[in-house]
């Protein structure tokens, strides 16, 4: 398994939340593990300075995040305020792959930023201005960003891994 399947698979992780007695069966955590042990793999490739701590801060969120009735008392406003180390991280991945891949992989990593950036601030639009009708279209660009990330990371991890450490693709 390449660095960047590892990081895709940490991520699927974080993304698959099955329930068993209240209790997240998958806890997020795990994948945050993985995320940041392909991070770890990736040393050389990318730039690791604000991947890394971005990793580490959104594994700790999610460990408050394992127990599902947590998340039931807390307002929906707090959810997206918890999920922003995750954007955040999924945003500088993006540039951080569009950097080492070719221009058409680039090009996608680039534009998924948008969606990430979207996905960050359209709930202040949502919880901050009370336009409700946000609350699916924000749903929907979050989900699909990150499932067309991990599709991304893996379409990417060849490239990525068959490159030389330091050096850039051109």
């Amino acid at each position: 398994m390449t660095p960047l399947q590892k990081v895709a698979m940490g991520l699927v992780l974080t993304l698959a939340d099955p329930e068993i007695a209240g209790y997240d069966a998958v806890p997020d955590v795990l994948g945050w593990v993985l995320v940041v042990l392909g991070l770890r793999g990736l040393g050389g490739r990318v730039g690791l300075s604000t991947l890394m701590p971005l990793a580490l801060l959104s594994g700790v969120v999610s460990l408050g995040l394992i127990r599902f009735e947590w998340l039931e008392v807390l307002p929906e406003s707090t959810g997206w305020l918890l999920s922003l180390p995750q954007l955040a991280f999924s945003w500088v991945l993006c540039g951080e792959a569009a950097a080492v891949v070719g221009p058409d992989l680039a090009r996608r990593f680039r534009g998924l930023r948008w969606a990430f950036l979207v996905a960050a601030v359209g709930p202040v639009l949502l919880y901050g201005g009370g336009v409700d009708v946000l609350l699916v279209p924000l749903a929907v660009i979050a989900v699909a960003a990150n499932l067309y990330l991990v599709y991304l990371l893996f379409r990417a991890s060849t490239e990525v891994h068959d490159a030389r450490p330091g050096r850039p693709r051109s």
